[in-house]
């Protein structure tokens, strides 16, 4: 839940940047956002489709780390000049932020009791999304004051340091999950 707070965070100060990165980064027309977005949903959905697979080989834990650290080079990536690093950045924090959130929301799923499934889903969402919103508006606030190249240099730094977080601890591989008791 840490390491997807954390991101989220992150993730909003990234996406607040995108229109520097467009404009002052490119010197594109800000249409060209849109093409940042879909190379990013591509990474998102090859994400998807390859997350059931990851998940058992690398543990939730891993999977998790391995998405922070995706998500950390691809926004320091957008913090380079020209098109391919841009879009190579935008491809990895697609690649990269399903798999925290991934790993996050089946931990809950694992690890809850279900009677106690819904409220915890509830306070988790709530734990994963809120930094996003708040990010945004302050991350706004820091794209007016901060060459967004320095931004998103440490907010990668950032990420990558975020990535730490599962990667300590011991992870449970599927099936090898105990049981949780019921109350």
């Amino acid at each position: 839940m840490t390491a997807g707070s954390c991101t989220m965070l992150l993730a909003g100060v990234n996406g607040a940047s995108v229109y520097a990165v467009v404009d002052a980064g490119l010197g594109r027309a800000p249409s060209w956002a849109g093409v940042l977005y879909a190379v990013q949903g591509a990474g998102s959905v090859a994400t998807g489709l390859a997350a059931g697979t990851l998940m058992r080989r690398l543990g939730e834990r891993g999977f998790a780390a391995g998405g922070c650290a995706l998500f950390g080079l691809g926004v320091a990536a957008r913090a380079l000049p020209g098109d391919a690093p841009v879009l190579a950045g935008s491809l990895l924090t697609g690649a990269g932020l399903p798999c925290v959130l991934i790993a996050a929301l089946t931990a809950v799923q694992r690890e809850t009791p279900a009677d106690r499934l819904g409220v915890t889903a509830g306070r988790v969402h709530t734990l994963l999304y809120a930094p996003n919103a708040v990010a945004l508006v302050a991350g706004a606030g820091l794209v007016a004051v901060t060459d967004h190249r320095v931004l998103l240099a440490l907010t990668g730094a950032a990420a990558l340091g975020c990535a730490a977080v599962p990667a300590r601890g011991r992870d449970v591989r599927s099936g090898e999950a105990e049981e949780v008791p019921r109350r």
